[in-house]
């Protein structure tokens, strides 16, 4: 007996220990505000911790144990139309971006790196790679240019070298880009839309481009070269270039946002989860794979990230339906922004594709792209 005594007592030692243990990681994962629906009780959950009211507001509880109170700001639902189409993008930067530095060139003798964002040249505003150019002849003696790094803006000199009567520095630069991408949904309430759910990034360097201007297009797609493990596959498509059909205000870490002239897609608004009623389990997705129409697959949500909520990675989706795969291989490029939906609400977005397992990826909430695009 007393053996067995001792036995069950490590044994409730332990259950509490690791119980504690629990409680302790989800008290400093969850996070401490989330929002609810005005006037509608509060549900949602984050790895099984419910969120219940209280007589102190609200907090997370694993069965009946509280784990850490919550601030919950109540807030009108947004109601959304889910798009799934697909739309060109023009966007030109606000400065120029040093996509690389020749060795031993003026520019990289002066200091200046790839991804520096190039904002004047001799006192002239540059957003081009011919008005950087221009403005290099101006002094060919001394090349005095302004840059933004990071948070930072850098004053630089360069001494140009000559080369067929022209005066260069020895760097390429970017000034805009274009491509195919999904959006993900339409407010009706004020005209505007969100897409990508991740940046317009430099392809070179991966920095965010920063934006001057842009306008959306309407887009077909004509085919699609299928995604294998180790080479993602993507969406081939054309821009319709006469067909501007919004603008583009932001560019963001979680998508592209603006306005549009009419409704992308037809059909009706759905409302949008918050994040804390997301769960893992079947979902679906609309993506357009041919043509401009899109079509409903299936889809799981394996995992989400409470260590990084806010950004364009904090779900891990696999695509399960079997005729979207046998088309595209699993997830592709240019299905970006492709709307997520479960339990009758929009709950996110596609954002990347895993590399070497290309049926999965990660995804956005939606309402973390409301959030950016305000």
């Amino acid at each position: 007996m007393e053996k067995t005594a001792k036995l069950l007592s490590r044994l409730l030692c332990g259950v509490i220990t690791l119980t504690a243990a629990v409680i302790g990681c989800l008290y400093v994962l969850l996070p401490s505000a989330v929002s609810t629906e005005a006037g509608a009780p509060y549900s949602g959950s984050f790895c099984g911790a419910r969120i219940k009211q209280n007589g102190q507001g609200a907090g997370y509880y694993l069965g009946a144990i509280p784990i850490k109170p919550v601030s919950a700001e109540s807030k009108q639902r947004p109601m959304l139309v889910p798009c799934g189409t697909p739309f060109g993008i023009k966007l030109r930067t606000d400065g120029v971006i040093a996509v690389s530095v020749n060795e031993d060139s003026p520019a990289d003798d002066c200091g200046i790196r790839e991804g520096d964002l190039i904002l004047a040249v001799n006192g002239k505003e540059v957003s081009s790679n011919s008005e950087i150019c221009s403005a290099i002849q101006l002094s060919p003696d001394e090349c005095r240019i302004i840059l933004r790094r990071g948070d930072s803006e850098k004053l630089m000199t360069a001494v140009p070298y000559e080369d067929c009567g022209i005066y260069k520095i020895g760097i390429w630069v970017r000034d805009s880009a274009a491509g195919i991408g999904t959006m993900t949904y339409y407010d009706p309430a004020n005209g505007s839309y969100g897409g990508l759910g991740h940046p317009v990034s430099d392809v070179t360097t991966g920095t965010l481009m920063p934006l001057a201007s842009g306008e959306i297009t309407a887009a077909d797609i004509g085919g699609v070269t299928a995604s294998i493990p180790g080479e993602p596959g993507e969406l081939c498509g054309t821009l319709r270039t006469s067909s501007t059909i919004g603008t583009i205000d932001l560019n963001t870490q979680c998508g592209i946002f603006g306005t549009t002239s009419s409704q992308p897609v037809s059909g009706s608004t759905v409302p949008m989860a918050f994040r804390q009623e997301v769960h893992t389990g079947s979902a679906t997705l609309l993506a357009t794979v041919d043509g401009s129409t899109p079509q409903e697959y299936d889809i799981e949500i394996e995992h989400i990230n409470i260590c990084d909520m806010d950004s364009s990675k904090s779900m891990v989706i696999r695509i399960t339906d079997e005729k979207l795969l046998d088309i595209t291989g699993g997830i592709v490029c240019g299905m970006s922004g492709s709307p997520i939906l479960q339990d009758g609400r929009l709950v996110g977005a596609v954002t990347h594709v895993f590399l070497n397992d290309p049926q999965r990826g990660y995804a956005v909430f939606c309402e973390t792209m409301l959030e950016h695009g305000k």
